[in-house]
């Protein structure tokens, strides 16, 4: 009887004691699932961890670097940046083009010829064929076409160029002669073998008009500049 009466008291307390182990387990729980919460809504750590913030290189490669020009102004005007800065141009012309430039300028006399000359040039990144004219005083009038053939003024017979493109130069008033009629040229009449000039030749020198003939590998744009000290006449052909 006494086994009977004390053992319910014992059985009370293992159920408290499992309530009890049972709440704080509960709590614990609790706590767990309130602390995920908080990682899920809009957290920053769990973020960072994922996705960790990306630095640039200060020796990266850039992308902005400039290309040197890849062509060359060949049958019209060329980009600005193409035409090299360095070379002085004559005002109102433009850059580069395949059409006539005609110049004229007021002389007290008659300009000489004294060279001429040919030669392969790259400046700014720019290839040409630079025709070199120079003169004993000042630049004189001038006029730069191509032409279906290149003639003999007087004559108008066909003077035989190499090339698939012909450029007509005349200069005015000019000569390469002196009074006596012996040439005031220093240098070749003739000459070429370049890229693009495959060919320059004087083809006149009558009444205070010099001519030269330019065969050229193609209609290419060219350009037409005034140098001074000493006075030449520049034609710079697109290579």
């Amino acid at each position: 009887m006494n086994r009977l009466t004390q053992s319910p008291p014992a059985r009370r307390g293992v159920g408290r004691r499992r309530v009890g182990t049972l709440a704080l387990a509960a709590g614990v729980l609790a706590l767990g699932l309130a602390g995920c919460g908080g990682a899920d809504d809009g957290g920053t750590a769990g973020r960072t961890a994922s996705a960790p913030p990306v630095t640039t290189t200060a020796g990266t490669p850039s992308a902005s670097v400039a290309a040197r020009p890849t062509g060359s102004p060949r049958g019209g005007p060329a980009p600005t940046p193409a035409t090299p800065s360095r070379l002085p141009t004559t005002p109102g012309e433009p850059a580069w083009s395949s059409e006539p430039r005609r110049v004229e300028h007021a002389l007290p006399g008659t300009a000489t010829v004294v060279a001429v000359r040919g030669a392969h040039n790259v400046a700014g990144g720019l290839e040409f064929d630079r025709l070199v004219i120079e003169f004993r005083d000042r630049v004189p009038g001038y006029d730069v076409r191509y032409v279906a053939d290149v003639r003999s003024p007087g004559e108008g017979a066909v003077v035989p160029l190499r090339g698939q493109a012909f450029l007509e130069l005349v200069l005015f008033p000019a000569a390469a002669h002196d009074d006596a009629g012996t040439s005031t040229l220093t240098t070749p009449r003739t000459g070429g073998g370049l890229p693009a000039l495959v060919q320059y030749r004087l083809t006149g020198d009558y009444e205070g008009y010099v001519h030269f003939g330019l065969g050229v590998d193609d209609r290419v744009g060219f350009r037409v500049l005034e140098l001074s000290d000493p006075a030449r006449l520049v034609i710079d052909l697109a290579a």
